[in-house]
């Protein structure tokens, strides 16, 4: 049972903004893809599996754990991808996370530096969306979801004041939202446009609510 899992990936990471993160949460599980290992190594975090093509990731750290010299990830597990590939190393760890029915996967170092990187496991997030894993992308400003259904946001939980809905699919409908600063009402939001962006729970209310039938939209939970 992999539970709570944590997944390093090997993007731009603020240390400190994620040793505070990590400080009072757990995790059964920790893998890291690639270089995600230098930051799980500077952390001290116990790792259980190191996946990836191993073409970034320091190579005196990567020794260290494959000698079982680090403690507390004596017993870690390796699987090794080719250079060559069609897929990032991201998308092979999140598709064979996918196989182990993990409760939950948080993301970090999945965002900074290059674009196309961060477009793309935006994207690879529709793997755990539909096997019904919840699945986020976190750094120090942004909590990154991806929705399908209903949903329902409680003010004690959100990552940030601003609540962005930005569609991945073409068009999303019919969408209502109820208890923002700014409400819809079956509303279809399409590519192509900037609605959806920077909206707020309304004064007062202690949750809010998106609902919609049809569509996947991107929810970005930010703060300055």
């Amino acid at each position: 049972m992999f539970g709570k899992t944590l997944l390093f990936c090997g993007g731009q990471m603020d240390l400190k903004f994620t040793a505070d993160y990590l400080a009072d949460r757990h995790f059964d599980t920790i893998v890291c893809a690639d270089s995600g290992l230098d930051a799980a190594d500077a952390l001290k975090l116990p790792v259980h599996y190191i996946m990836g093509d191993f073409d970034s990731v320091s190579g005196e750290i990567l020794k260290s754990y494959q000698e079982r010299q680090v403690t507390g990830s004596e017993e870690v597990q390796f699987v090794q991808y080719p250079t060559a590939k069609d897929a990032t190393d991201t998308e092979m760890v999140i598709e064979w996370l996918v196989t182990k029915r993990p409760e939950e996967i948080t993301i970090l170092g999945a965002t900074g530096g290059r674009l196309d990187h961060l477009l793309a496991n935006i994207h690879v997030l529709m793997k755990p969306l539909a096997a019904k894993i919840p699945a986020w992308i976190v750094d120090r400003n942004n909590r990154v979801r991806l929705v399908d259904r209903t949903v329902e946001l409680h003010r004690e939980d959100l990552f940030g004041t601003y609540l962005s809905l930005i569609p991945l699919t073409e068009t999303v409908y019919p969408v209502t939202l109820q208890g923002f600063v700014y409400p819809l009402q079956e509303h279809t939001l399409t590519i192509g446009n900037s609605l959806g962006v920077s909206n707020e729970m309304a004064e007062g209310v202690d949750s809010a609510q998106v609902s919609f039938r049809e569509g996947i939209l991107i929810l970005i939970e930010s703060r300055d």
